[in-house]
């Protein structure tokens, strides 16, 4: 990914969640000790999926019901 590429997804996660949601997301790895990898794969899972609330992509994420693993697997 090129740095034009990297800026733009960053715009889209900065424009797709509120601060709020970053907090949240920041604390769950800090307090879970979740892996950046399972950080990537929520927000994977949130941006793939209209209406997903950054809880229920968590919860597949660590159920390992996300779709992202879904696709990888195939």
């Amino acid at each position: 990914m090129n740095c034009i590429e990297l800026s733009q997804q960053a715009d889209r996660i900065a424009s797709a969640f509120s601060k709020q949601d970053l907090a949240k997301l920041v604390l769950a790895l800090k307090g879970n000790r979740e892996s950046l990898q399972h950080a990537v794969e929520v927000i994977d899972t949130i941006d793939s999926r209209l209406g997903c609330t950054l809880e229920e992509a968590w919860d597949e994420v660590l159920a390992g019901d996300s779709q992202l693993a879904v696709v990888h697997d195939e």
